[in-house]
């Protein structure tokens, strides 16, 4: 396969519109106010509609019913806001191609939980943007919608690989000699202007073992942990055959203990148990 022609073919994916980018610039500046970012939301009634009902899932656990858009962006926080849209967009617009190998709601579940674990290792480490974990966690994956959009023989083909032969999916495509679906995620993530720690995170969690020393080590490992435990513990199914390799002692290098470990785990647990209240509202 031609990567060239590849490269080509990313200008006919879905991107985010004109309002959604302006939710995520808003949301991500440090000098926008609340006002701007509902003002933003507000152009779209029916995302306005998704986000109210996603504030209201028991997976954010608010203590009253949240009627107002600025009631929700003053409670969860811009990034946690920016999260939900993006995420509107990306089960709406990105995990609806068909597969013949993989059942595409589980791909979308195994992604929520990445999402969800990484930020939970996050706040129980005391790192300071929880937020930016769960989104790359919700897009460390990106890359394989993009071969199931592009070339759904090929994602086809890659799963059943590494299914039958037991190798993670990374590796099957090496095996394969086709080009990856972190290549991929790094050239949608650079056409959709993506901030550098997300496109590392959807790049370089299968290779931690050779990743330097950089600002953003602890989200690459941060990311490849989580992607770890939800393999390990079936939450969805991200086409693999074998759960990611991480690196050695990576979680040592994150100054995690095996009890901080049991209560990652319990806590992560508990809130994709109430996963089904973030994604079923985006179908409906």
């Amino acid at each position: 396969m031609d990567l060239k022609k590849s490269v080509q073919q990313i200008d006919s994916l879905p991107s985010p519109d004109f309002i959604l980018k302006k939710i995520v610039d808003t949301a991500s500046s440090t000098s926008a106010s609340a006002k701007e970012l509902n003002d933003i939301v507000s152009k779209d009634s029916g995302f306005v509609s998704k986000l109210l009902k996603l504030a209201n899932s028991s997976y954010y656990g608010l203590p009253k019913k949240v009627s107002k858009l600025t009631e929700a962006i003053m409670i969860l926080g811009f990034k946690t806001v920016r999260n939900m849209a993006l995420s509107i967009f990306a089960n709406e617009q990105l995990f609806s191609f068909k597969s013949e190998e993989l059942e595409l709601r589980e791909l979308w579940i195994h992604s929520l939980s990445v999402a969800t674990i990484g930020e939970t290792i996050a706040d129980r480490i005391g790192f300071s943007n929880k937020e930016e974990l769960f989104l790359c966690g919700l897009l460390h994956d990106i890359g394989k919608t993009v071969q199931g959009i592009l070339f759904p023989l090929l994602f086809d083909a890659i799963v059943k690989v590494s299914r039958m032969k037991g190798w993670t999916y990374y590796r099957t495509e090496k095996e394969l000699g086709v080009p990856t679906h972190e290549q991929f995620a790094e050239m949608l993530l650079e056409k959709w202007n993506f901030p550098e720690l997300v496109s590392l995170a959807a790049t370089r969690h299968h290779r931690t073992d050779d990743f330097g020393s950089s600002v953003y080590t602890d989200v690459v490992f941060i990311t490849s942990l989580a992607t770890y435990i939800a393999e390990r513990l079936k939450y969805g199914d991200n086409g693999a055959g074998a759960p990611i390799l991480v690196k050695h002692n990576l979680w040592k290098e994150l100054g995690l203990t095996p009890l901080i470990m049991k209560d990652i785990v319990h806590m992560s647990a508990e809130k994709i148990g109430r996963l089904s209240e973030f994604y079923n509202p985006l179908s409906s």
